[in-house]
């Protein structure tokens, strides 16, 4: 996987899977609203590539630099994750199954996990640039 995730056409395919997602998504419940056949179907569909596209989400957004980096790939492993369970759940939901919202629940509480997590990340990052371009006093006395 990593071979294929570090090839320059990654991010574009992953783009257009994610808009095919998207369309599919919003098309197959538009279908479903309406009372046409295959809506479920292709709204399934389009919620699972969105939670394949989320779950990869590691694999997108590669660490920026080498300082930090387990911390960067646990962070964007566990957004990854924890989306893909809040669209899954959320897909749950709109096509009316059981178990949809406990998914949700436990999604959108791991994403704000996953907020706390980002902001130190942040804060690491920033507190290691800070300490990397910090001027040595003179000795001018």
């Amino acid at each position: 996987m990593d071979k294929i995730a570090s090839s320059p056409q990654f991010k574009p395919f992953m783009k257009v899977v994610a808009i095919v997602g998207v369309a599919g998504a919003v098309v197959g419940f538009l279908m479903k609203r309406m009372g046409m056949e295959g809506g479920e179907t292709l709204l399934t569909m389009g919620i699972g590539t969105l939670a394949v596209v989320a779950f990869l989400l590691g694999r997108l957004f590669p660490c920026p630099d080498e300082n930090g980096r387990s911390l960067w790939k646990f962070a964007m492993t566990l957004t990854g994750y924890s989306l893909a369970a809040t669209i899954v759940g959320l897909g749950f939901l709109l096509l009316q199954w059981s178990g949809g919202m406990m998914m949700l629940t436990v999604g959108v509480a791991t994403l704000a996990l996953c907020a706390l997590v980002w902001l130190y990340v942040r804060n690491f990052r920033n507190r290691n640039k800070d300490q990397q371009h910090q001027i040595p006093p003179s000795n001018l006395s």
